[in-house]
């Protein structure tokens, strides 16, 4: 299955979304949101799943630099179109945290390949979340087991090696994961 991607375009102004829709449904993206405030914006990365946020700034309610740092620092992957007399200003403040700046007015070509970059760039950090989450489990079973195995060792007077089998061979026999079986171990033994 293909990876579904969102966007999420901040602008004032409806020129914006008209071109840039396009653009985006070209590339892959299922859904575009159109906000025009930073405050709608807050709000709707709260609620839902965004991949990539399009500022173009000035908004009403914010400048967009805060907004585009408060997007990125949420993995979002931002781009954020600014006036070229002060590109250079905003760039120093927000390409740190991986915000990708355009001076306008932006020619089509350099805006599609900023968007075929960040939507890499988004790919790969979904890969990265998908296996910290992988790991993170790894490391929650691995420390379950091994609390419910210094149980068994405690109370029950078993050997780690006896313990460990114990729990692998429970594992096995009930067709569950180690997990379960620690927890069951960890709420009879642990007073």
């Amino acid at each position: 299955m293909a990876e579904r991607y969102y966007a999420m375009i901040v602008s004032a102004g409806e020129k914006t979304e008209k071109s840039l829709s396009p653009i985006l449904s070209s590339d892959g993206f299922t859904r575009t949101v159109t906000v025009s405030t930073a405050g709608t914006a807050r709000k709707l990365v709260a609620d839902s799943m965004v991949d990539l946020a399009i500022i173009n700034s000035p908004l009403p309610d914010d400048f967009g630099t805060q907004l585009a740092l408060d997007l990125a620092e949420r993995n979002i992957s931002v781009l954020i179109f600014v006036n070229r007399d002060i590109s250079d200003q905003v760039a120093s403040k927000v390409e740190p945290a991986g915000v990708v700046v355009l001076a306008k007015p932006v020619s089509r070509p350099e805006l599609i390949q900023s968007i075929k970059i960040l939507k890499v760039m988004r790919s790969k950090l979904r890969s990265l979340e998908e296996r910290a989450v992988t790991v993170e489990t790894k490391m929650k079973e691995i420390s379950l087991v091994n609390r419910a195995k210094w149980l068994l060792i405690d109370r029950l007077k078993m050997s780690e090696e006896e313990a460990h089998r114990y729990i692998e061979k429970s594992a096995m026999d009930d067709c569950v994961s180690k997990s379960v079986i620690a927890q069951g171990i960890i709420k009879t033994y642990d007073s």
